[in-house]
Order: structure tokens, then sequence, then C-alpha cells
């Protein structure tokens, strides 16, 4: 496995990296840890107006980035390590999205950190989140990545994320805060003192299981990173962009995470189409959203629709029956 690091702290730099990592040309897996000053980083599928507090982050200089991946809105400061993990799939064929985050569960045992995946995409401990993940498939490979919470300022973190109600009542619980909780309250008495000797005990135990290559990134992904940092992660439009005024929305909470559904209708026919939420897509929804175009505004003629499609990989385990029931209010 070759490894790599971004050398900066740029969310914009970071995440154009990682796509041009994920678009290199080269047959072996790559493994990547890097960090983000002071960023939210909003999920692929998600309306950053709505998952941020736009006035908090620009009160600390947080920038609001958004990733190539699905899930839900998170916050890095210099307390939290990022991993990324990109390999060769075929996504023709079913994937089992469950075991990708046990190589980081391991790992972390092998430090003496009993962490343990649990749910649809966290890794936790003592039963509170240190680790949620998401992934992408790109260019016939899968990127895995997460972020690792290891001294990060849960109150900033708190304050910067606007958390939907239903996902907090769903999950039984009364606010972020209680939700997550820092590695390093939880490691061996001694051990990984601050963030770079833990850094270094993460290479260590992955190198553990195989070789391990550090190498330096080659100038075409470089450059490829520098035109993808300046035309899109850097960019308004990548970020926020413009919503239609559509003439019908709604939100609703699945297991498989939040869908919602902006749907523009017109002489009883869908014109426009987008669906947001914190699922766990693998593609993009270009696809999925230009389907529904054309189609009488009509569940049975949106379920048929839905049914020819490869569903998952546009909205991960959400349903064709749930997205109906989002459409057209459960009726």
């Amino acid at each position: 496995m070759l490894y790599l690091e971004t050398n900066s702290l740029d969310p914009t730099w970071n995440l154009a990296f990682e796509e041009a990592a994920q678009e290199w040309d080269q047959a072996e897996d790559v493994m990547m840890l890097w960090q983000n000053r002071n960023a939210i980083i909003v999920g692929r599928y998600q309306n950053a107006e709505k998952e941020v507090n736009l006035k908090a982050a620009e009160e600390i200089g947080a920038k609001v980035v958004r990733r190539s991946s699905g899930g839900g809105t998170v916050y890095h400061d210099m307390g939290n390590l990022n991993y990324t993990f990109i390999r060769p799939v075929n996504y023709r064929k079913k994937l089992d999205l469950s075991i990708l985050s046990k190589p980081m569960e391991e790992a972390l045992n092998f430090m003496g950190i009993p962490a343990m995946v649990q749910g649809r995409n966290d890794i936790t401990l003592d039963g509170k989140k240190i680790s949620g993940t998401a992934q992408r498939i790109h260019n016939k490979k899968l990127m895995h990545h997460g972020t690792l919470l290891f001294d990060v300022d849960l109150d900033v973190l708190q304050n910067v994320l606007n958390v939907d109600p239903s996902k907090i009542i769903s999950k039984g619980i009364n606010s972020v805060r209680s939700r997550v909780t820092n590695i390093k309250e939880h490691v061996p008495a001694g051990k990984y003192p601050d963030m770079q000797a833990f850094w270094k005990g993460l290479i260590a135990a992955f190198a553990k299981e195989g070789p391990l290559t550090r190498i330096d990134p080659p100038a075409q992904l470089l450059e490829k990173a520098k035109m993808l940092q300046e035309t899109k992660y850097a960019t308004w439009e990548w970020n926020f962009g413009r919503a239609p005024a559509f003439q019908y929305h709604n939100s609703k909470r699945f297991t498989g995470g939040t869908l919602e559904v902006d749907v523009n209708v017109e002489n009883g026919l869908i014109s426009a189409c987008r669906f947001c939420g914190d699922f766990m897509g693998l593609v993009e929804l270009d696809d999925l959203q230009q389907a529904m175009i054309g189609l009488k505004y009509e569940a049975v003629s949106v379920l048929s629709q839905l049914n020819k499609l490869e569903l998952s990989l546009y909205l991960g385990s959400i349903t064709a029956e749930e997205v109906i029931n989002c459409m057209f209010d459960g009726n």
C-alpha cells in the first residue's frame, strides 16, 4: 500500500488532492492521513446553508467546503485527523460497505484503543462517536474516508453545526456534545500524549498489517489537485451553488439517512428534481435526477422509474418505497 500526505492544512487543497489521488492512474492501494485547519466539510448531497451555522463559522474563520462523498457535515480542527483509503473496485458487483471501517477499528485496537464499528458509518468508543465515514466510487476506484476525533474542541463543533432535530430524536439523544468523544480521553496511560504521537502510532499500526510505502506525490497528481482546487473546491458554485425555486419540498428521516426532495411540477409533469441528504451515495446524482424529468407527478410513474435504476449507488440503503414516501408525503 502506498502512503501519501497532502502537506497542507487548507481544506480546498486537501479535498482536491484526495480527488486527484482517486483519479491517479496507478493500480496500488493508497492510504492518506491529513488535517484541515478550522473547516466545516459538507456532505456531497447536503444543503450547506441548512447544515452549517454560517455566522458562527465566520466568527471563527472556518472555511465551508463541500466534499465529493455523501454522508453528513463534520467539523475539522487541529485536534482532528482525517484518513483516506483508495483501492480499485468493480462497482457493478455488490459491495459490502459495512466492512470498510474494520481496518481502522483493528488498527485502533492494536494501539490499545477499544474502538468498534457501530451503525452504518460510525466508529465509537464507550458508545460515543469518534469517527464518521463516507465513500465514493469514481474512476473505477472506491474511496473510503473518515474523521478521527483525537482532541477536537467539542464546544466549537456543537456551535458551528446545525443538527437536524429529527436525527437527534431518532437516536434518543440531547445534543451533539453528548454524542461524541475525543480519543485522547480513552488512550492507555502515557500513550499518544499529542496528535503527532497518535499520527505516528496509526502509521505503525497499519504497517503491521502489510508493507506501507511512503512516497512523495508525483507531479501529475499535484497538477491535477491544483486544477481541482481552483475550478471546484475553492469556488462558491461547488460549495454553495444556487438552488432553483422548487414548488414542492419534503424531508424525512429513514434508517439509511435523511432524504430531502425538491420537485418542480409543470402541467402535471416533473420539470426539475433535486435530492439532498446525508445518505451514503456512491456516485453523482445527476443521472438519477435526470431520470425524474418528464415523468407524471404520481407515485406509480416515479416508482416504476426508480425500480429500473441501481438505486443503492445513488442513495445508499434508502429504498425506492422510501423515496416515494418522501416525494408524495406517504400518500
